[in-house]
């Protein structure tokens, strides 16, 4: 006999709640024909080159929770320390083998917070005036921290990079700087990353349900 339970649902949007199974489908099989086309599909068969990217913005004044007060007071409000659009934006790079890459952390400021100055020392800082990715600080974490910690590591060239296709992440620089360091860089298919994107699923959407 199967049970019902009341579970809270994740939001998505219209765009997502249409992915069919024949695209993703798809999206696997030019995959195939890419790499085949490219004589390197024996990338896929070793985990340590086999790598996936993901950005999650984090509010650094979040909305407040419930509360306990008196029955009918109305008028209930926390101070917070900052301003409520305030955030930073994380950058997860990690290999099938499970090897993580020393993650970006971007900030609003040229400095962070002295509440977060005990960070890692291998941890890579930037700088945004929103606090958001921008298409200059990926490129330039691709380029001189990941391209520094393959090299580091000894990882076998060429590897293949997954990440989702946002405009940030996919420049005629960025791109033109991969192919000469036996980089590829692929993109997830549309509207999927909820499904299929390895870090939103395993480590942002379990972080952020804390």
């Amino acid at each position: 006999m199967s049970e019902i339970s009341v579970r809270e649902a994740e939001g998505i949007s219209k765009a997502r709640a249409v992915v069919t199974e024949e695209s993703i489908r798809s999206w696997f099989k030019d995959l195939n024909e890419f790499l085949d086309k490219n004589h390197c599909k024996e990338i896929m068969k070793n985990p340590q080159r086999v790598f996936n990217g993901d950005e999650s913005g984090f509010m650094l004044c979040p909305k407040t929770g419930k509360v306990l007060a008196p029955r009918g007071w109305k008028n209930l409000y926390q101070i917070k320390m900052g301003n409520d659009k305030e955030n930073l934006t994380v950058l997860v790079v990690f290999n099938a083998s499970g090897r993580i890459c020393p993650p970006l952390i971007v900030f609003l400021y040229i400095r962070p917070p002295k509440k977060i100055d005990k960070m890692p020392d291998d941890w890579v800082l930037a700088k945004s005036d929103t606090g958001w990715m921008k298409s200059e600080i990926f490129f330039e974490f691709v380029c001189n921290d990941f391209h520094n910690w393959l090299n580091k590591n000894g990882i076998k060239r060429p590897v293949i990079l997954f990440i989702d296709g946002h405009k940030s992440h996919m420049t005629l620089a960025l791109n033109q700087f991969c192919e000469d360091n036996g980089i590829i860089l692929y993109a997830l298919p549309p509207n999927t990353t909820h499904i299929l994107q390895p870090a939103d699923v395993s480590v942002f959407r379990p972080l952020k349900q804390e």
